[in-house]
């Protein structure tokens, strides 16, 4: 057990971060447009729509992970191709190359056993955007200590939840981590904690319910509870 207030040699530094999106003018009206463009467009429009949106302004809370797969819920009334989309996680392939080619594998399987290309009515087309991601460092929102990232974590913005954790789950793919449970690892140790922060879905959670489960963890540890794992009660 590591004292809440024992100071790391390493502060942890909460970073703020602005999701710049901008349209790229092209626009899919069905299925076989969608996949068109899938496999044509840049890569960094594929991150917007699989995770970037996440940020978003009022990005709807729904059941479906990604842009793609609300689109193909809401816009073409297909819940099943929805839920085929809901599957890909983009965080388990090692390039937006290999992401590319999976969705637009799952896209062309997915029509073959169709009698029509599904199309969305007027007003509900897909458009393509992309983003650019802006870093602030922010010298005040420092955590030194168990108990200080505790309390940095339940103040920043919601964006430095997504920069250090859902972001960086991209920037850290190949050690299937995050910028928290790296902190809290190297400064502490924590291996129980630290396996069941890794542990929370990105894709169940919004960001805010990113937050909250990892402040739930933390304060189990703190209290010297033995059931750390995401979402027990």
């Amino acid at each position: 057990m590591v004292d809440p207030n024992q100071p790391a040699l390493n502060p942890f530094q909460f970073h703020e971060c602005v999701i710049l999106t901008m349209p790229t003018g092209r626009t899919a009206v069905n299925l076989r447009e969608m996949l068109q463009i899938v496999k044509e467009v840049d890569s960094a429009v594929l991150a917007y729509h699989l995770w970037q949106s996440r940020m978003a302004i009022a990005h709807p809370e729904v059941e479906y992970p990604n842009d793609f797969a609300i689109w193909a819920a809401t816009s073409l009334q297909d819940t099943r191709l929805a839920e085929k989309l809901s599957v890909i996680d983009p965080f388990t392939f090692e390039d937006m190359e290999e992401i590319r080619e999976e969705l637009a594998e799952l896209l062309e399987e997915y029509m073959w056993d169709l009698p029509s290309v599904p199309w969305a009515r007027p007003g509900f087309e897909f458009h393509f955007c992309e983003a650019s991601t802006v870093v602030l460092v922010r010298p005040r929102i420092v955590a030194g200590t168990l108990s200080e990232f505790r309390s940095g974590l339940a103040g920043v913005g919601i964006d430095s939840i997504y920069y250090h954790f859902m972001d960086a789950r991209w920037r850290l793919r190949k050690l299937k981590t995050d910028d928290f449970s790296i902190w809290l690892r190297d400064a502490f140790g924590l291996p129980e904690l630290v396996s069941a922060i890794q542990g929370i879905d990105v894709w169940f959670y919004t960001l805010e319910g990113v937050r909250k489960a990892i402040l739930d963890l933390l304060d189990r540890y703190m209290e010297k509870r033995d059931d750390i794992t995401p979402g027990s009660t």
